[in-house]
């Protein structure tokens, strides 16, 4: 039930995080599975797309050594991820006047994952094909760019969420932290 009222977008997730529960639990189911998802999306479109992986032709790699390499580096990124995204929520919560409160923050912000799991193909994706390489080698690929869309929109409800039951302030400011907060990492990956 709390996986369902995550995507439907409820606050009860980030009410049940921040509460005195078992929820630490989650944070790292949460984030292994993400980053495990990641991972297997970037193995099979290496393999469906049959690119080079420095150098190597992707036929000359084993597939458990291809999907546990990914697997492991998605997990990586998963973490690094969390705990960036993490420190910009806070700064963003300290900024419209909220108290913080980074450890709340932390276990609340990884029921914010699943969110982005619609997104990932989008993302897995461009990590494999160059730039100019035609997408439809992969499947359904006609479906990565909506589905990045409805990730970042429902990212943005859930933040706003998350915002209001952990930092106590009034929707307008969980709004004005969500918007700082999307337009900062736009702005960051314009730089990219």
């Amino acid at each position: 039930m709390l996986l369902a009222d995550l995507f439907l977008l409820r606050d009860s997730p980030y009410r049940y995080a921040s509460g005195p529960s078992i929820s630490p639990l989650w944070m790292p189911l949460l984030l292994i599975a993400t980053g495990s998802f990641y991972g297997y999306l970037v193995a099979l479109f290496q393999k469906t797309a049959g690119v080079a992986i420095h150098g190597y032709a992707v036929e000359q790699i084993s597939s458990t050594i291809l999907f546990g390499g990914n697997i492991i580096a998605g997990i990586l990124i998963s973490l690094f991820f969390h705990g960036g995204v993490t420190l910009l929520v806070w700064l963003m919560a300290r900024g419209v006047g909220g108290p913080g409160l980074l450890a709340l923050l932390y276990r609340t912000s990884a029921f914010l994952l699943p969110l982005a799991l619609p997104a990932l193909p989008y993302l897995a994706a461009k990590s494999v094909l160059p730039e100019g390489d035609p997408e439809h080698l992969l499947p359904l690929s006609g479906l990565y760019l909506p589905l990045a869309v409805y990730s970042l929109l429902s990212l943005g409800v859930g933040l706003f969420q998350m915002f209001r039951v952990t930092q106590q302030v009034t929707p307008l400011r969980c709004a004005i932290a969500v918007f700082l907060l999307l337009f900062f990492s736009y702005g960051v990956f314009l730089l990219v």
